[in-house]
Protein backbone atom coordinates (compact mmCIF):
# COMPACT_ATOMS: atom_id res chain seq x y z
CA UNK A 1 0.00 0.00 0.00
CA UNK A 2 1.22 3.45 -0.85
CA UNK A 3 -0.12 6.45 0.96
CA UNK A 4 0.95 9.83 -0.35
CA UNK A 5 1.11 12.93 1.81
CA UNK A 6 -0.98 15.94 0.85
CA UNK A 7 2.20 17.68 -0.37
CA UNK A 8 3.07 14.67 -2.54
CA UNK A 9 -0.45 14.63 -4.00
CA UNK A 10 -0.07 18.27 -5.05
CA UNK A 11 3.42 17.79 -6.55
CA UNK A 12 2.67 16.92 -10.19
CA UNK A 13 6.32 16.32 -11.11
CA UNK A 14 6.91 14.01 -8.14
CA UNK A 15 3.75 12.07 -9.00
CA UNK A 16 4.65 11.76 -12.66
CA UNK A 17 8.23 10.66 -12.02
CA UNK A 18 7.30 7.67 -9.86
CA UNK A 19 7.57 4.20 -11.41
CA UNK A 20 4.53 2.85 -13.22
CA UNK A 21 3.42 0.56 -10.41
CA UNK A 22 3.53 3.33 -7.81
CA UNK A 23 1.91 5.79 -10.22
CA UNK A 24 -1.01 3.47 -10.98
CA UNK A 25 -1.31 2.16 -7.42
CA UNK A 26 -1.84 5.57 -5.84
CA UNK A 27 -3.08 8.55 -7.79
CA UNK A 28 -3.80 7.19 -11.25
CA UNK A 29 -5.66 3.93 -10.62
CA UNK A 30 -8.71 5.27 -12.44
CA UNK A 31 -6.58 6.06 -15.50
CA UNK A 32 -5.28 2.48 -15.56
CA UNK A 33 -8.77 1.00 -15.12
CA UNK A 34 -9.98 3.17 -18.01
CA UNK A 35 -7.10 2.03 -20.25
CA UNK A 36 -7.92 -1.61 -19.52
CA UNK A 37 -11.64 -1.09 -20.15
CA UNK A 38 -10.92 0.68 -23.47
CA UNK A 39 -8.50 -2.08 -24.52
CA UNK A 40 -10.93 -4.94 -23.71
CA UNK A 41 -14.45 -3.50 -24.11
CA UNK A 42 -16.11 -6.89 -24.71
CA UNK A 43 -14.47 -8.70 -21.79
CA UNK A 44 -17.26 -8.13 -19.25
CA UNK A 45 -15.25 -5.83 -16.97
CA UNK A 46 -16.59 -2.63 -15.42
CA UNK A 47 -15.08 0.08 -13.24
CA UNK A 48 -15.27 -0.91 -9.57
CA UNK A 49 -14.56 1.70 -6.93
CA UNK A 50 -13.58 0.82 -3.39
CA UNK A 51 -15.08 3.83 -1.63
CA UNK A 52 -13.94 4.26 1.98
CA UNK A 53 -16.42 5.16 4.69
CA UNK A 54 -16.57 8.82 5.71
CA UNK A 55 -13.40 9.98 7.43
CA UNK A 56 -11.14 7.30 5.95
CA UNK A 57 -8.73 7.21 3.03
CA UNK A 58 -7.64 4.26 0.93
CA UNK A 59 -10.00 4.35 -2.03
CA UNK A 60 -9.09 2.54 -5.21
CA UNK A 61 -10.54 1.88 -8.66
CA UNK A 62 -10.03 -1.35 -10.60
CA UNK A 63 -11.47 -2.96 -13.71
CA UNK A 64 -13.63 -5.84 -12.49
CA UNK A 65 -15.67 -8.71 -13.83
CA UNK A 66 -17.85 -10.83 -11.57
CA UNK A 67 -14.83 -13.09 -10.88
CA UNK A 68 -11.67 -11.11 -11.67
CA UNK A 69 -10.09 -7.70 -11.07
CA UNK A 70 -7.30 -5.97 -12.94
CA UNK A 71 -5.15 -3.23 -11.43
CA UNK A 72 -1.49 -2.22 -11.13
CA UNK A 73 -0.32 -5.73 -10.29
CA UNK A 74 -2.32 -7.58 -12.94
CA UNK A 75 -5.19 -10.01 -12.61
CA UNK A 76 -6.56 -11.28 -9.30
CA UNK A 77 -9.51 -13.32 -8.13
CA UNK A 78 -12.13 -10.70 -7.21
CA UNK A 79 -13.20 -12.13 -3.84
CA UNK A 80 -9.63 -12.77 -2.68
CA UNK A 81 -8.52 -9.35 -3.90
CA UNK A 82 -11.27 -7.52 -2.01
CA UNK A 83 -10.73 -9.57 1.15
CA UNK A 84 -6.98 -8.86 1.03
CA UNK A 85 -7.53 -5.16 0.32
CA UNK A 86 -9.94 -4.75 3.23
CA UNK A 87 -7.69 -6.73 5.60
CA UNK A 88 -4.65 -4.66 4.68
CA UNK A 89 -6.40 -1.29 5.06
CA UNK A 90 -7.82 -2.31 8.43
CA UNK A 91 -4.25 -3.01 9.61
CA UNK A 92 -3.28 0.56 8.68
CA UNK A 93 -6.51 2.20 9.83
CA UNK A 94 -8.42 0.44 12.64
CA UNK A 95 -12.14 0.63 11.98
CA UNK A 96 -11.61 1.19 8.25
CA UNK A 97 -14.53 0.19 6.10
CA UNK A 98 -15.55 0.72 2.51
CA UNK A 99 -18.13 -0.16 -0.08
CA UNK A 100 -17.29 -1.71 -3.44
CA UNK A 101 -19.39 0.13 -6.01
CA UNK A 102 -19.69 -0.61 -9.72
CA UNK A 103 -19.64 2.75 -11.45
CA UNK A 104 -22.07 3.72 -14.19
CA UNK A 105 -20.54 7.15 -14.70
CA UNK A 106 -16.79 7.00 -15.10
CA UNK A 107 -14.09 9.30 -16.47
CA UNK A 108 -16.49 12.23 -16.76
CA UNK A 109 -16.28 15.72 -15.25
CA UNK A 110 -18.92 14.72 -12.67
CA UNK A 111 -16.87 11.65 -11.71
CA UNK A 112 -13.63 13.62 -11.33
CA UNK A 113 -15.28 16.28 -9.22
CA UNK A 114 -17.53 14.01 -7.18
CA UNK A 115 -14.83 11.51 -6.25
CA UNK A 116 -11.82 13.84 -6.16
CA UNK A 117 -9.87 12.17 -8.97
CA UNK A 118 -7.68 14.03 -11.45
CA UNK A 119 -8.85 14.29 -15.02
CA UNK A 120 -6.18 13.29 -17.56
CA UNK A 121 -5.39 16.94 -18.34
CA UNK A 122 -4.67 17.60 -14.63
CA UNK A 123 -1.55 15.42 -14.58
CA UNK A 124 1.89 16.76 -15.52
CA UNK A 125 1.54 14.98 -18.87
CA UNK A 126 -1.29 12.99 -20.46
CA UNK A 127 -1.30 9.70 -18.49
CA UNK A 128 -3.39 7.78 -21.02
CA UNK A 129 -0.51 6.69 -23.30
CA UNK A 130 1.44 5.60 -20.22
CA UNK A 131 -1.57 3.58 -19.02
CA UNK A 132 -2.10 2.06 -22.47
CA UNK A 133 1.53 0.91 -22.56
CA UNK A 134 1.29 -0.49 -19.03
CA UNK A 135 -1.87 -2.44 -19.90
CA UNK A 136 -0.13 -3.81 -22.99
CA UNK A 137 2.82 -5.03 -20.89
CA UNK A 138 0.77 -6.38 -17.99
CA UNK A 139 -2.60 -7.54 -19.31
CA UNK A 140 -1.71 -9.43 -22.43
CA UNK A 141 -0.07 -12.37 -20.70
CA UNK A 142 -3.58 -13.63 -19.92
CA UNK A 143 -6.41 -12.06 -21.90
CA UNK A 144 -9.57 -11.38 -19.92
CA UNK A 145 -12.51 -13.72 -20.28
CA UNK A 146 -14.34 -13.23 -23.55
CA UNK A 147 -11.47 -11.78 -25.59
CA UNK A 148 -9.17 -13.26 -28.17
CA UNK A 149 -6.22 -10.92 -27.50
Amino acid sequence: MLFRTEAQKRDLAWNWNRGDRAFFQAGACHILADAFLRRFPEAGFRPLMIQPAAGFRGGHIVAASPTTVFDWHGYSDRERYLAHYFRKLRRFFPGWDATAVELDEFMTPAFFLGFNHRAPHQFLHDPRPRADAFVTRLALWRPPVGTSA
